[in-house]
C-alpha cells in the first residue's frame, strides 16, 4: 500500500539525518572555502552568499575571480600541476566542486573536464585539508523523461539507476558520481563528508524565467522557459530536441545558490556519499503529472509508469524528483515558479 511504503522510506530519511555527528560547527562559525569555476553565474552567486555570511571564500577558476571578499585563484581542471595552487593556498575546510562541461559538451569535453578534471581538483582539495566535498552532478543522471528512456515510477528516486541515454552529458556526470563513491571508500576518505548535489535547469526567479546555459564564443546561451503542458500527439525518440525537459528539471537559481550554501555550511555533518535532487517544489506544469505523462507517451506506455504517487489531490503538482533526501538534509526549494503563471 502506498502509506506504507511512504512510512518505509520517512524512516530512511530519519535514519539519514540521525546519522550526521556531532561535528557540526555551531551555526556562525567562519568557514575556510574553495569552490570552483567562481566565473560562472551559479558559483559566483554561491561565493557572494557565502561571503555574505561571514566565510572565507577563495574562488578558483580558469579567468581570475572578480567578486568582491573572494580570494582569487586560477588553474585548469586539466591539469595537475596548475591544481597544485590550492595546496599552496590552504588549508580549507569545504570544497564545492561547479567548473566543468555544461549540457551541450561533446563526449570528450564530458570525460577529459567533467570525469577526469573532477578527480584531480577533488583530491587537490582533499590534500589541502577539506573534509566536506559538495559536486554538482545533475539530475540527468536518473533521466529527463525523454521519449526514448521513460521513467518506471515517478518521482525518481535518488537511487534510481542510470537511464543509459545517448547524452554525453549525463553520462560523464554518471561517472562523476561513481567517482566519488569510489573515493569515499579509500582509507583516506573514510571521514570525509561527500555531497553530491543533483542541479536542475536553473532558471531566474520569477517573473521572467529564463535558462542560462553557459557562454558559447563570448555569448550567452539563455532561453524562456514556459511551463510543461499536455501535448496533442505522443513524442517520438527522434524529437527529444522539443522535449520540455527544462520545465520539468526547473529550480529557480535563488533556490540553487541557497542549496549549496545549506550543504556547505548549514547542515549536519556525515561521512560517507548522500545525494540529492535540487529541483523546484512544485512541477514547472500547468497540468497534472499523470496527464503530461500520458500525453508524451501514450496510454501505452504511460500504463507502465508507476505514478501512483500523484494520485492525492494534493501531490498532482509535486516534483518529478524525490526531494526527501534534501529534506533530511535541512533544505527545501522555496522559489514555486508555476505561481507566477496562474
Amino acid at each position: 500500500p502506498r502509506r506504507t511504503r511512504h512510512a518505509i522510506m520517512a524512516s530512511w530519511y530519519s535514519h539519514l539525518l540521525n546519522k550526521a555527528t556531532e561535528s557540526t560547527p555551531p551555526p556562525g562559525t567562519p568557514q575556510r572555502i574553495l569552490i570552483s569555476g567562481t566565473t560562472g553565474w551559479i558559483a559566483g552567486g554561491i561565493a557572494k552568499a557565502l561571503v555574505e555570511e561571514g566565510h572565507s571564500v577563495t574562488g578558483i577558476a580558469r579567468r581570475k575571480t572578480d567578486i568582491p571578499g573572494v580570494t582569487a585563484l586560477q588553474a585548469d581542471l586539466l591539469s595537475a600541476e596548475s591544481l597544485k595552487v590550492i595546496g599552496e593556498h590552504g588549508p580549507f575546510d569545504v570544497f564545492l566542486h561547479l567548473a566543468g562541461s555544461l549540457g551541450w559538451c561533446s563526449l570528450e569535453q564530458g570525460i577529459d573536464i567533467n570525469v577526469a578534471g573532477t578527480r584531480k581538483i577533488v583530491q587537490a582539495a582533499l590534500d589541502a585539508g577539506c573534509k566536506r566535498v559538495v559536486v554538482a552532478s545533475s539530475v540527468a543522471v536518473i533521466g529527463t523523461t525523454a521519449p526514448s528512456h521513460p521513467p518506471k515510477r515517478l518521482p525518481m528516486p535518488v537511487d534510481e539507476p542510470f537511464v543509459g541515454s545517448g547524452w554525453a552529458y549525463a553520462l560523464s556526470k554518471y561517472m562523476v558520481e561513481e567517482q566519488i563513491a569510489f573515493m569515499s571508500q579509500t582509507p583516506a576518505c573514510r571521514d570525509v563528508d561527500f555531497i553530491v548535489v543533483r542541479v536542475g535547469a536553473t532558471v531566474t526567479d520569477p517573473p521572467e524565467i529564463v535558462h542560462k546555459d553557459g557562454v558559447v564564443d563570448g555569448k550567452e546561451v539563455s532561453w524562456p522557459v514556459e511551463p510543461a503542458r499536455i501535448i496533442d500527439k505522443p513524442l517520438r525518440a527522434e524529437e527529444e530536441k522539443l522535449f520540455v525537459e527544462d520545465a520539468l528539471m526547473a529550480v529557480a537559481y535563488s533556490d540553487q545558490v541557497d542549496c549549496f550554501v545549506h550543504c556547505a555550511v548549514r547542515c549536519a555533518v556525515a561521512p560517507g556519499v548522500r545525494q540529492i535532487a535540487c529541483v523546484a517544489p512544485r512541477l514547472y506544469s500547468l497540468d497534472p503529472v499523470p496527464d503530461l505523462v500520458k500525453s508524451w507517451y501514450g496510454p501505452e506506455v504511460a500504463a507502465q509508469i508507476d505514478t501512483s504517487h500523484y494520485d492525492d489531490p494534493g501531490h498532482k503538482h509535486d516534483p518529478i524528483y524525490d526531494l526527501g533526501p534534501a529534506k533530511a538534509l535541512g533544505w527545501e526549494p522555496k522559489v514555486d515558479l508555476l505561481a507566477s503563471k496562474l
